[in-house]
């Protein structure tokens, strides 16, 4: 839930962010479109100046160069009306204008428009200068307001970009507040998938079309489930079945083969065979029991039994099992423990433990037949406890280096038999793990990681 609290928040914050960034440009804009087009107009103070310019000589108006440049850069006519309301000069007049004036015709003009022309006006010695644009060029209109409703402009534009980024995070919260109420459904089906909790959510909406495949793909997965539930319950039985079957016929195997290999009325050759005969039978009863125990230990049927031990104790009990079993050259099994080791600091199932540290050993043996120094290791990590088999033959196969990471089993299963795979098995419902090395001198070593 805390996750699609996130996403909501992040998709609220993001909206206002993206309203307030519309707002700014739009200011943006329009303070550039008001600076633009007023720009483009030459500013009007500049009717003085050409009022000033306008000479009159013994009657006869003349405009100076600088005024005379002034109005063709500005305006397109002008004229001058004298006190009796008479035009007595003018420049570039337009037919339809007038050349007499009363006072009524002055005060309707002199701020606006003059026949749909567009007019300024400015105080000349000798009466009125008019300056005049073309048509439908600019537009004016006669606004008045008070001193009191201009002197609160500021404040009314502050208070509209408040409202408006208020309004923005209201809208905001509105649609983070509806997405959550349709995605609120969708996230508790998707968090429950993997539990596999059946699913019914609602499917009308605008989230009614994934609702519906939640729903459908809820369905499917529980019907696998059970299905594999019931495949592995099957292939368990079937082996424990097996098992069973196996180990009575083999059982008068071994007991027989056991007579003829002490028998001293036979020839040496066939009690060697006998011997033989035993030997391999015992290796099949060994397999029997490791194929039960990895069976049980990945569908979790092994039950554990959980113990504070001493690790030195339990690698010492495991090396002289094995030199009290005949190790003997060109095979040498040492111990090398750490002092805080002696105490009862490792949680564990011993007797598994003891199988895995035992697969380690009989792996080294078996894969080393020319002879090998083994070494049981116990040492302290950053975040618990590593109980190390090392030995100094040929190393495992580049393959299983490579993989061990996302361990396949099958490479396991194809270079070492079941026995790696147990102890994989057995570190993995321990909460641990087992990785494998080749050393950079010679030889490997499995690393039997706990976490504390």
């Amino acid at each position: 839930m805390k996750s699609l609290r996130k996403i909501i928040t992040r998709s609220i914050l993001l909206t206002a962010l993206i309203a307030l960034v519309l707002v700014a440009i739009n200011i943006v804009f329009t303070s550039n479109w008001m600076m633009t087009y007023s720009g483009s107009q030459p500013p009007k103070y500049s009717i003085a100046d050409i009022s000033d310019g306008l000479i009159n000589t013994d009657g006869a108006y003349t405009l100076d160069a600088s005024a005379a440049a002034l109005m063709d850069q500005q305006y397109v006519w002008a004229m001058l009306i004298n006190r009796d309301g008479q035009v007595i000069w003018n420049k570039n007049l337009p037919g339809d204008i007038p050349l007499h004036y009363t006072l009524t015709d002055v005060a309707s003009f002199s701020r606006w428009y003059l026949n749909d022309y567009p007019v300024s006006v400015w105080e000349h010695p000798d009466g009125l200068l008019v300056l005049g644009d073309p048509k439908s060029t600019i537009w004016k209109y006669n606004i008045t307001s008070t001193e009191d409703t201009i002197s609160h402009v500021p404040g009314f534009i502050a208070g509209f970009l408040i409202l408006n980024v208020l309004a923005a995070l209201v809208l905001a919260l509105f649609l983070g507040l509806w997405l959550y109420r349709k995605l609120k459904p969708l996230y508790n089906g998707i968090t429950a998938l993997p539990k596999k909790e059946p699913l019914q959510l609602p499917t009308g909406g605008v989230t009614g079309e994934v609702a519906r495949i939640l729903n459908e793909t809820s369905v499917i997965l529980s019907q696998q489930e059970k299905q594999l539930a019931h495949r592995d319950q099957t292939r368990t039985e079937w082996i424990a079945g097996v098992s069973h079957d196996i180990r009575t016929p083999l059982s008068m195997v071994m007991g027989y083969a056991s007579e003829l290999e002490n028998n001293p009325s036979l020839p040496p050759a066939e009690q060697n065979q006998a011997r033989i005969i035993r030997q391999q039978s015992q290796r099949i009863k060994s397999l029997i029991s490791d194929l039960n125990l990895a069976s049980k230990l990945e569908y979790h049927a092994q039950p554990m039994e959980l113990a504070k031990v001493s690790p030195a104790a339990l690698i010492r009990g495991v090396a002289v099992d094995f030199i009290n079993n005949g190790l003997t050259a060109p095979y040498s099994l040492a111990v090398d423990v750490i002092e805080e080791a002696n105490g009862p600091i490792l949680l564990c199932d011993q007797a598994l433990i003891r199988r895995a540290l035992t697969n380690l050993i009989d792996n080294s043996i078996r894969h080393n037949p020319q002879g090998c120094n083994i070494r049981l290791s116990v040492t302290k990590s950053t975040n618990g406890l590593v109980i190390k088999v090392s030995d100094d033959g040929k190393g495992y196969p580049p393959e299983l280096i490579e993989n061990s990471g996302g361990l396949d089993e099958s490479l396991l299963l194809g270079n070492h038999g079941l026995g790696l795979i147990i102890v994989r098995r057995i570190m993995k419902i321990h909460g641990g793990s087992v990785v494998f090395e080749n050393l950079p001198q010679r030889g490997c070593a499995a690393s039997l990681i706990f976490i504390s």
